[in-house]
């Protein structure tokens, strides 16, 4: 196998198909990438058994074949290597001799009949979204996702679709991220890991222009991102039924300003860490939020100015996720609204409309 190309183009290829090897694996051909030449089309493919990323380039080749050359090697010789066009010289299952210039690198590599088959990447009916504003659901919900795989439909965001209006949410059962945006399509619901995710906030762009693809088939998923397609596996089980929570009296509330409250609860943390997982009390009234919290590292008391109203309340949160959530909100001010008592939830929503919706359950105070 032969070709050449521009090192910038196959060096972007390289890198962001790499996001979907494995770092390490008892399978060596899943720590590499696989290279298809047909005529002048080049189709790169990483994929570790969970997450595939495929794409296609144009290249000047001279002879097709296919080959399973490491990821990390080829990218950091890739990167490595100087301006201009990059030559490459594989022997299916033996060598790779890459060149730029006065430089050159031999390097081995794995026959491609031992690289997994991919599942079909092209699944074809779906529904299509702006980029970045699946990018921005998936920033304001995947932070809510568990972390322990105690339960594995937690391990990743909910997408479902129910009377053209699409639900991206996640649970790690003390709290809730939901993001909702119209779009016109059938009744659909699925489950995407958290590491799937990461993975695709990463490919996907901000332009305002740019779509998304998505596909539901069976357990697999794929995104067509521009000139990428990746695939993922599904996650099996029952997800927690949200909605019943989040629907509630709305009579008693507070208004804060992100930004205040965001400074407040960043400088709380200087004195609450994993290791001293103490609450932090909250205490509203008509024209303040004070917050306060000792621990062995030192005593923190706080306070901002808020719009609230309702009767002074007292309740207790990991300060941490409160954090979280207010990091996720994309507006100036947000309401904090009460749903009871000081050991009832609250809900985090935007001043105006109901765009996301972030569910947070107190810690009980000592």
């Amino acid at each position: 196998m032969k070709f050449s190309c521009s090192n910038d183009l196959i060096l972007d290829a390289f890198q962001t198909t790499a996001k979907a090897s494995s770092s390490k694996s008892t399978i060596p051909a899943l720590e590499g990438l696989l290279l298809e030449l047909n005529d002048n089309i080049l189709v790169i493919t990483g994929y570790n058994l969970e997450i595939g990323i495929r794409t296609e380039i144009e290249v000047s080749g001279s002879e097709n074949g296919c080959a399973v050359i490491n990821a990390r090697t080829l990218c950091d010789i890739t990167r490595k290597m100087p301006s201009g066009i990059i030559m490459f010289e594989i022997t299916e299952g033996k060598d790779a001799k890459i060149s730029c210039g006065s430089v050159e690198f031999a390097i081995g590599c794995t026959r491609s009949d031992e690289y997994p088959t991919i599942p079909d990447m092209s699944l074809g009916k779906g529904f299509t979204i702006s980029q970045p504003v699946l990018k921005s659901m998936i920033n304001q919900t995947k932070y809510a996702c568990a972390t322990v795989d105690t339960k594995p439909a937690f391990m990743g965001c909910k997408f479902e679709i129910n009377n053209n209006v699409l639900n991206v949410a996640a649970t790690d059962t003390v709290r809730v991220a939901l993001r909702q945006e119209n779009i016109e399509y059938e009744n659909i619901d699925f489950i995407v890991p958290s590491k799937t995710l990461d993975e695709l906030t990463h490919i996907l762009s901000d332009n305002k222009e740019d779509n998304v693809k998505i596909s539901v088939e069976k357990n697999q998923v794929s995104f067509e991102v521009g000139k990428y397609i990746m695939i993922s596996r599904l996650l099996n089980g029952d997800f927690l039924d949200y909605k019943k929570f989040i629907s509630c009296d709305e009579s008693v509330f507070a208004e804060v300003k992100c930004s205040k409250i965001i400074e407040m609860l960043d400088r709380a943390l200087l004195v609450i860490n994993d290791k001293n997982r103490l609450p932090l009390r909250c205490e509203f009234s008509s024209d303040s939020m004070a917050i306060s919290c000792q621990s062995a590292l030192g005593k923190i008391n706080d306070k901002i100015n808020i719009k609230y109203g309702g009767e002074p309340i007292t309740i207790g949160f990991n300060v941490k996720f409160m954090l979280d959530a207010f990091r996720a909100c994309d507006t100036e001010e947000a309401k904090i609204i009460f749903t009871g008592s000081s050991t009832s939830h609250i809900l985090i929503v935007p001043k105006d409309g109901r765009s996301f919706t972030f569910l947070l359950v107190p810690m009980r105070l000592r």
